[in-house]
């Protein structure tokens, strides 16, 4: 989840039936339903410090978790940068100069723009079902929802900076509910939360997405405002040529 923006929103296969359950099938579920999607969104954040709050507006366009690009629409100093993923090229595009800019990969590790989330959860980066191996752990309440709890743990060369992720899953809607980002000493780095759940398109997913940071003394809260099908999107379309024109299309 975690993903791009959308990996916000949902979450090949390596099986591991425990106790009845198969977490790779229950990950791909919760993943497909809006993850796998070719979609547009429009997304608020806002990023709460004890000194000041940050608010940013973003449009957002994916194809599966392979390709994204994201334009900031707000604050106004940042309004019309565009970022975009292009399976493994990583990019950015500024209006005011009218150059184009690749990235190193790495940045899908930074934070995002001042908040609590990172590149890879706008971006989309790694697929929790299909880049990580999976173990079942049993059920646990996460706010006030039955939920299946899954270990996540990378694949050789997926590109995270975490050791494994605890996802929850919900038992009764096959959304996620909690993921967990763990360091090798098992210390959280990352945790975001679904607060509330919307259906866009026929999709249920969740429509606010609360990340907390590792000390837990700040939060950055992201709320979908629109999310529709594209399914008109192609690989094709995630070019520097959009990023340039991306107001005009």
């Amino acid at each position: 989840m975690r993903r791009h923006i959308l990996y916000l929103l949902g979450l090949s296969l390596s099986f591991f039936p425990v106790l009845g359950q198969n977490p790779s099938a229950l990950l791909a579920k919760a993943e497909g339903a809006a993850v796998q999607q070719s979609a547009y969104s429009r997304i608020q954040m806002k990023a709460e410090r004890p000194r000041y709050t940050r608010e940013m507006e973003l449009r957002s366009w994916n194809m599966g978790n392979a390709y994204s690009l994201v334009q900031i629409v707000s604050p106004e100093r940042d309004a019309g940068m565009v970022y975009m993923k292009a399976d493994k090229a990583l990019m950015t595009y500024s209006p005011r100069t009218g150059k184009i800019m690749k990235l190193p990969s790495s940045m899908l590790m930074q934070g995002w723009m001042g908040t609590d989330a990172q590149f890879d959860n706008i971006l989309g980066a790694a697929s929790l079902s299909q880049d990580f191996t999976h173990q079942y752990l049993g059920k646990k309440t996460v706010n006030g929802q039955e939920c299946h709890l899954i270990r996540c743990t990378p694949k050789p060369n997926t590109p995270v900076a975490y050791d494994h992720v605890d996802a929850y899953l919900s038992v009764q809607n096959d959304t996620w509910v909690r993921l967990v980002f763990l360091d090798k000493k098992g210390g959280v780095s990352q945790q975001m939360d679904a607060l509330h759940f919307k259906r866009f398109d026929g999709v249920l997913m969740p429509d606010q997405i609360r990340f907390t940071a590792k000390d837990g003394n700040q939060t950055t809260t992201l709320t979908i405002m629109e999310w529709r099908k594209r399914p008109d999107l192609k690989a094709s379309w995630f070019s520097e040529a959009t990023m340039k024109n991306i107001d005009t299309l």
